[in-house]
């Protein structure tokens, strides 16, 4: 990838810093003075100041976190000890709004069109509320529906015939595998899916198989990404020319290093995503941020649309989600890119669990009611892929769909899991 020069916005990223140090947590967390600060900023060194993680917002909440004047609080999962809520200003409320809005202007939502609403709008989740707000803000008019209320759902798509729809792919995948023949046709169904809460292209800016199901099941037209977290927000979407994430550049400044070196990775290679805020003000203000996901890379070239945003790789994996083969690197969601390649696969999961030797250990479990060399077929797929291969175990489809589902039970109901840690060995499973 060629490499092209991009320079930092110094003077936003410097009043954010301003108003930052004025939270407890962050001078200390520094360990500078404000002067050094301004000094890195300066100096193009910003990499040097130290990113701030999950485990820092919940353990220092209250040095971090500003009630100001809120109207919403989301929740972020994944840590122990306090959860991480995080009260969101109202004036910020209103750039989230417009960040995601952008997805469904460039999908060519118009005032008076229609939309089924398939992300949740409980349990403090993200994204579900804010499509529901920018829905109103482009005009749309928007049928909130549980993913299980199917019934409803269908009664939405026959009487009121939404053009567009949000939701998360796996979700929507999973629908329509279920209902089978029942499902309706798909004249019958939306032309323009939002796709949040889930990846649905790879490195290369190809559907992944996932997405390319959900795409030809329900006869869509056109479909769209869009990425983000609790803590920060929307922080990127997809164009129509589908050559990554557009950052909200206007909303946040984002960075890819090294999780291990915290140095910022070559162009053109994957890293982590550290995101800083940059409009204010912020129930939580972000210096920093590291995500923990993994993007694929980032790239500062003007885009086919016209754009000249920084644009973003798909998101390959989380660091907190590596596993480790043979000595390689592997992410879940590179498997489950092979897995898309076997339509005999109806379900599958990644386990992770204790091991005497290696402390953990990983295996493949896919669905039972397959040919008996699928296993080896999968194992031969990922080699060729991925150089190496974790065990393939096939087993009973309900066995998998009960551990996804009391996971669900236990999250917000939106995030279908696809990894998950095992307390003992699979043989307490089995």
């Amino acid at each position: 990838m060629e490499v092209v020069a991009f320079s930092a916005p110094v003077k936003r990223i410097m009043a954010v810093i301003e108003q930052a140090w004025r939270r407890p947590f962050y001078p200390i967390h520094w360990g500078k003075d404000l002067k050094q600060i301004h000094e890195l900023v300066r100096n193009g060194e910003y990499y040097r100041i130290p990113v701030i993680r999950k485990r820092d917002l919940s353990q220092h909440w209250g040095e971090l976190m500003e009630y100001g004047d809120f109207t919403d609080v989301v929740s972020s999962s994944g840590t122990t000890g306090r959860p991480v809520d995080l009260p969101v200003h109202r004036l910020q409320e209103l750039v989230w709004v417009d960040c995601v809005s952008r997805v469904l202007t460039e999908l060519g939502a118009r005032p008076g069109d229609r939309l089924l609403h398939l992300l949740s709008n409980n349990d403090m989740f993200t994204l579900g509320p804010l499509v529901l707000q920018a829905a109103k803000k482009v005009g749309l008019g928007p049928f909130r529906c549980s993913p299980q209320r199917v019934r409803r759902i269908f009664d939405v798509v026959h009487y009121h015939q939404p053009a567009f729809v949000v939701g998360n792919p796996v979700v929507m995948l999973n629908l329509a595998e279920e209902q089978g023949h029942n499902f309706p046709d798909p004249e019958c169904l939306p032309d323009y899916a939002y796709f949040g809460a889930c990846g649905s292209f790879d490195a290369d800016n190809q559907l992944t198989p996932v997405a390319q199901r959900v795409k030809d099941l329900w006869g869509l037209k056109e479909t769209l990404n869009e990425y983000g977290c609790s803590e920060v927000g929307s922080i990127g979407h997809e164009c129509l020319s589908h050559a990554g994430f557009h950052i909200n550049d206007d909303a946040v400044y984002v960075e890819l290093i090294d999780p291990d070196s915290g140095m910022p990775v070559p162009p053109g290679q994957p890293g982590e995503v550290v995101v800083t805020s940059l409009s204010m003000p912020r129930g939580f203000l972000a210096v920093r941020y590291a995500t923990g996901d993994i993007a694929s890379w980032m790239d500062y070239r003007p885009c086919a649309c016209g754009r000249s945003t920084p644009r973003m790789g798909a998101i390959i994996g989380r660091i907190d989600h590596q596993l480790k083969i043979q000595g390689q690197t592997v992410f879940p969601d590179l498997i489950f890119d092979v897995l898309g390649e076997f339509p005999e696969v109806s379900d599958a999961l990644v386990v992770r669990y204790p091991d005497p030797v290696l402390g953990h250990n990983a295996e493949v479990w896919i669905g039972y009611d397959t040919s008996a060399n699928l296993n080896e077929h999968v194992s031969a797929a990922m080699l060729r892929r991925l150089a190496v291969s974790p065990h393939v175990r096939s087993v009973p489809i309900d066995l998998i769909r009960k551990i996804k589902a009391e996971k669900m039970a236990s999250g917000n109901g939106v995030k279908v899991p696809r990894l998950v840690d095992l307390p003992q060995h699979v043989e307490a499973y089995l």
